[in-house]
Parts: structure tokens; C-alpha cells; sequence
């Protein structure tokens, strides 16, 4: 399973108020604190959870597969990690649910949701069932939609209003993520995000920047790669069973570390017409989830990510 790669963020701006449900139908919407409408050219829906909350409880909470919302008690499986035996970066690992049986080689360990955790509630008015809170717990490394938490255990966050100026920051700090948000055009509003991760490789991702958070269907993540011994971005046909490459860059369209090599592409090298093309392709993509990536303040990573399902995908 494709580890997630976390990105290290400290701000402090002003709380905002905000309204998460409803669909966009590709209506535009404000970006992230600017006042520039944008489009939404990918058709991603709004966000669908109620609310967010933190998790409060000092050992975590369990996070449950079914609970009686009439009763306290629980005799629900909870959600669990599978890791493969392995002395190995490269290990499988996957929650899952602890009545599953264990396949041999891999070790199993229970997975609360830990204090300070941030998750997205579901559900209708204030996502309340019972004692319990309905939460997204879909991930990289889980097909698990959703689960359970005690609401004792949690309380409600308000998300910050993510904007360019914190993108920025973001990659001048850290160069292995760099992020673009399309100014102008038709196109105006696509986010375009490059992400170098020294186990995986180099992922790219097209999303769009919509009411102060980013939102990227899951199948517009792709891996692409460096290759000093070409002259142009060029798109890959792969071939059956080979390692999926969107495209290959060259030298004059990466960031360059010290010793002249490649730290991440530059989203910023990207031509209309390149864009153009990238776009397009995305547009034919159908992705039953989407991932938001929000800011919460005073929360370890800053930058937040929650797969929730895409309202508006094509049936």
C-alpha cells in the first residue's frame, strides 16, 4: 500500500465560518480567500460531511464498524492495521476491521483514532447518532468508507481558510511539494500539485481550489518522473505490467537541488497548451472519491486530508 505523504505546515490566520454540503454541478466558486471566482472545470462536489472534530480522549478513541445508537454498549468490530512481516520500507500495510481473519505473514494491531486526530463527521444536521459520531475513515491504505466514535470522545474544530500565500509558503519550506494554482483562463482555479516522496516517487495531482480548501479526485494522482536525457515533458504509453508513468520531465521543467538534480517538477514550467491537455484527460477520469485537503488549526501537519465520496461522479 502507497504510504501518504504528510505535509509539515505552521499558520496562524483568522477562524471562518463556512458552509461544506451541497454539490457544485461546476458551478464557480470563491477561492481560497481571494476574490477571484473560479471554475470548477473537473465537476468536484462540495464536500459532504457536517463538520469536523478533534479527538479529545487522552488514550484515542476506537473507531467502530456498527454501533446501537439507542445503547452504550458495543460489541462492534473495531477498525485494526495489518502491516506485512517484512524488514522492509516497501511493507503492505491496510486497515481493517477486527473480526477479519489475519492472512499469514502480516501482524495485526488495534488502530484508535489518536488525541488530536481531526476527523470529518457524517451524516445530517449535526451528524449526531445516538452517543456516536458517524466519521470518514477512508484512506490510501483502507476501501473502509466509515466508522464509529464516541461523541464524549471528540470536539467540534473549525477549519482556516486555506489561500495561496500559505501554498507558497509551503513549498518554499519544504522542496519536495510544490503546488499551482492557475490564475487565469478557462482553467482558472485547477490546482496542480507535485509531491516527491523518497520511497514512492514523484506523484502529480490535479485538483481544483474551491471555498478556502483543495479537492482532488483520486484517480487524477499519477506518478511521473525525472529524465535529465530528454528535452520536452513527454506523455507515457505504458505498456502492460509496467510501473505507471503519466510523463517523464526534463532538467529545464524540475526544481534542482545542490548537486543539480531533480528535487520535484515545477507546475509553474507548465505551458497553456500542456495544461490544456492535462485537464482534458482529467475530465475523462470518473473517481468514486475525492480527497480535501483542508487547514486545521493547531493540529500536527496543518494541512489535512479527508477522502470523501464524489457526488457528482458519473454513474
Amino acid at each position: 500500500m502507497k504510504k501518504i505523504a504528510l505535509c509539515v505546515m505552521a499558520i496562524c490566520v483568522s477562524l471562518m465560518m463556512w458552509n461544506c454540503k451541497g454539490g457544485t454541478n461546476g458551478e464557480s466558486n470563491q477561492d481560497g480567500g481571494d476574490s477571484t471566482a473560479v471554475s470548477n472545470p473537473l465537476n468536484v462536489a462540495k464536500p459532504t460531511m457536517v463538520k469536523f472534530v478533534r479527538v479529545v480522549a487522552e488514550d484515542g478513541t476506537n473507531v467502530y464498524r456498527d454501533v446501537d445508537v439507542e445503547s452504550s454498549y458495543i460489541s462492534s468490530p473495531w477498525r485494526v492495521t495489518w502491516v506485512e512481516d517484512i524488514e522492509s520500507d516497501m511493507a503492505d500495510i491496510v486497515d481493517k476491521w477486527s473480526d477479519e481473519k489475519v492472512p499469514d505473514g502480516y501482524l495485526c494491531s488495534n488502530t484508535p483514532a489518536y488525541p488530536g486526530e481531526v476527523l470529518a463527521v457524517l451524516g445530517e444536521e449535526s451528524g449526531e447518532e445516538g452517543s456516536f459520531y458517524k466519521v470518514s475513515i477512508h484512506n490510501e491504505r483502507s476501501d473502509m468508507e466509515f466508522g464509529y466514535i464516541r461523541k464524549g470522545d471528540a470536539a467540534d474544530v473549525e477549519p482556516e481558510t486555506l489561500t495561496e500565500d500559505m501554498l507558497k509558503e509551503l513549498a518554499d519550506e519544504y522542496d519536495w511539494v510544490h503546488t499551482r494554482v492557475v490564475k487565469d483562463g478557462k482553467y482558472k482555479g485547477i490546482v496542480i500539485c507535485s509531491i516527491m516522496d523518497e520511497l514512492q516517487g514523484e506523484r502529480f495531482e490535479v485538483g481544483v481550489m474551491m471555498d478556502g480548501y483543495m479537492a482532488f479526485p483520486e484517480k487524477n494522482s499519477v506518478f511521473i518522473d525525472y529524465d535529465p536525457n530528454i528535452d520536452r515533458l513527454t506523455f507515457i504509453e505504458n505498456k502492460p505490467n509496467e510501473f505507471p508513468i503519466y510523463f517523464k520531465y526534463p532538467k529545464s521543467m524540475a526544481h534542482l537541488s545542490e548537486y543539480d538534480y531533480s528535487n520535484g517538477f515545477d507546475p509553474d514550467k507548465l505551458t497553456d497548451e500542456q495544461i490544456e491537455t492535462i485537464v482534458q484527460d482529467m475530465q475523462k477520469r470518473t473517481s468514486e472519491y475525492v480527497k480535501y485537503e483542508f487547514v486545521i488549526p493547531m493540529t500536527e501537519g496543518g494541512l489535512q486530508s479527508f477522502w470523501l465520496r464524489n457526488n457528482n461522479a458519473k454513474q
